[in-house]
């Protein structure tokens, strides 16, 4: 099955700039979730208030689309491992059954592409919930400083209390913190086992 082409609706960009799920952006908007995928995909168009409430959003983009600031980098790097030049030197063993190494290399391998991955996706959650935490931030500041009817105040305010309760609940506990710390020096150990078993299988 193919995947559908990325948006470049307005909506759009604002989502991926504030790190909004298309519920978030239909509560403020007014509309559902399913009808902001349907404007996202040039199915329908927005109501009067709902573009009016999308046109303050869009002035919150950085140039060119609008006034706002740049978004900082949320991207979470991965641990690499140190050069095998650094590894302390290790003994002479004498003859060694490559096969065994060999082994223990492919395992090795495994592991660490099966924790690199996890750590990739749980990269992605990271930056994601950090780019809503500082949306949150800029939103609360600007939408509420903006000169308002009191009924439009109201439904603001609404809507940032809600989605402050969301990204609150969506934070990561100490416990996963100290988790994803764990999951980083398993695959750091497992990285310079793996150079380490290089440097005996070229021994060889």
């Amino acid at each position: 099955m193919s995947r559908p082409a990325p948006s470049n609706t307005l909506e759009a960009a604002v989502r991926a700039h504030f790190g909004l799920m298309q519920a978030d952006l239909g509560r403020y908007l007014g509309v559902s979730e399913r009808q902001i995928g349907n404007i996202e995909a040039g199915r329908r168009t927005a109501n009067p208030l709902a573009d009016a409430r999308l046109t303050r959003l869009g002035n919150l983009l950085p140039p060119p689309t609008g006034q706002g600031a740049a978004a900082p980098n949320f991207r979470t790097e991965l641990p690499t491992a140190a050069p095998i030049e650094t590894l302390p030197a290790l003994p002479d063993f004498g003859p060694l059954a490559p096969a065994t190494l060999l082994a223990r290399q492919r395992a090795v391998a495994a592991q660490a592409a099966r924790l690199r991955w996890a750590l990739h996706r749980e990269g992605k959650r990271a930056a994601l919930q950090s780019r809503r935490q500082w949306a949150l931030a800029v939103l609360q500041t600007a939408l509420l400083a903006e000169p308002a009817p009191p009924a439009e105040r109201t439904h603001i305010a609404r809507w940032l209390d809600v989605l402050a309760a969301d990204v609150t609940a969506a934070a990561l506990g100490p416990a996963a913190v100290a988790e994803r710390a764990l999951t980083v020096v398993r695959l750091l150990a497992l990285d310079t086992e793996a150079a380490a078993l290089a440097r005996l299988l070229g021994a060889g």
